[in-house]
């Protein structure tokens, strides 16, 4: 398994005009195959969202047969794409990505983190970032601080998410934990704390270099 990747590009219409590339390849992750087979999906529905494709359509991304079906019903699994079965065969005989499928597509900073392009970039701990920073914004917002303080720590926490948004590659993680211990100084003595912030400084703290 794994051949030469060639890389695709899908044009998106509507008024966004998003642009996705991806590789075709056989990879040997299987996150950056489900990732794959997620973005040609999220293709053929912007084009046209009553239109199914068969396993010889999905084929063209460059699977076996075997890594199609194990991925594509993992995908079912989490709902993210929907499969159609014949009356006989295990194997599917169409699908098409799902509403849920779509919103993940839709969010590249969450899409990139459970479904990274490089199967390098894949890390224990870092697919719970953007709930922890999503949950981190709303402890901000409620924390019982008034003025400058208040105003900082919204700066910091908007800068955290930028920084995390970038590519993993390009993340520098010494000025990110810079930023949430500066966060954490200005709580303390704060009774509700900002209660995420630990396992966010835990994760990107962790042995070993989350870029490699």
């Amino acid at each position: 398994m794994g051949v030469a990747a060639r890389p695709g590009r899908v044009e998106m219409g509507g008024s966004g005009g998003a642009v996705l590339y991806f590789a075709r390849m056989e990879s040997k992750s299987p996150k950056a195959m489900r990732r794959q087979l997620l973005l040609r999906l999220y293709e053929n529905y912007m084009r046209n969202p009553m239109e199914l494709l068969t396993p010889g359509d999905l084929y063209a991304v460059g699977f076996s047969r075997e890594d199609l079906l194990l991925n594509m019903h993992y995908l079912g699994d989490r709902r993210l794409v929907e499969l159609m079965h014949g009356p006989i065969s295990p194997f599917f005989t169409s699908a098409r990505i799902t509403a849920d499928g779509i919103d993940l597509v839709e969010r590249p900073f969450e899409f990139g983190l459970r479904f990274p392009p490089d199967p390098d970039l894949a890390h224990p701990g870092v697919a719970e970032l953007p709930r922890l920073l999503e949950r981190l914004v709303d402890e901000v917002e409620f924390c019982p601080l008034n003025g400058e303080r208040r105003r900082a720590l919204q700066r910091d926490v908007n800068y955290v998410r930028d920084e995390i948004a970038r590519p993993m590659a390009a993340w520098r993680r010494p000025v990110i934990l810079a930023v949430l211990g500066w966060m954490e100084e200005a709580v303390q003595g704060v009774e509700e704390g900002l209660p995420s912030l630990e396992r966010i400084r835990a994760i990107l703290a962790a042995p070993g270099d989350l870029n490699r």
